[in-house]
């Protein structure tokens, strides 16, 4: 994995990992908690929790927020595929890291949760955007992603705290 095209966000979550894990691996939560705002819901056929090697798609946004480049070129993603994006669970080690790949541009989204030591219910979450074995990773340099990806995972640890009744 290069690691000039991987962005890493981490916080502290006060909750225990079982309880977060939980959440990341309902895809009808994920909606929820994604911090780009571009995730809507699950499509029906979605499983109720994942496992390695189950696929899930998800309803995207097709109107951009805003005219940045990072935001048109997501909707353009979204609307080729008819508003919605497929991925496939690549990882998934209870209640300690799930990773989903994306079937369109191939980028993955990891999350490692770590307890804290000494405290039962307090956890560290890392959450990584990877996006060196994407079709076309000079495309979202050149548009911004990373740097928006950057600012949304801060987001999207926030809305999963929140997701499992933590302090935000």
């Amino acid at each position: 994995m290069s690691e000039s095209r991987r962005i890493q966000a981490e916080r502290i979550i006060d909750a225990p990992a079982e309880a977060i894990f939980d959440v990341l691996a309902d895809p009808r939560r994920h909606s929820e908690i994604d911090g780009s705002d571009s995730v809507r819901d699950a499509l029906v056929s979605a499983p109720e929790r994942l496992h390695v090697d189950s696929t899930f798609t998800m309803r995207m946004q097709v109107r951009p927020p805003n005219l940045h480049s990072a935001s048109l070129l997501q909707v353009t993603v979204a609307i080729i595929n008819r508003g919605r994006i497929s991925n496939t669970v690549t990882e998934f080690d209870e209640p300690h890291a799930i990773t989903w790949r994306n079937d369109f541009g191939r980028h993955t989204w990891r999350f490692e949760l770590h307890p804290v030591p000494g405290s039962p219910t307090r956890t560290l979450v890392r959450e990584t955007f990877d996006y060196s074995t994407n079709l076309l990773p000079p495309l979202l340099e050149a548009v911004g992603f990373p740097a928006r990806n950057r600012d949304a995972m801060h987001d999207t640890l926030d809305r999963l705290a929140a997701a499992v009744g933590a302090t935000v």
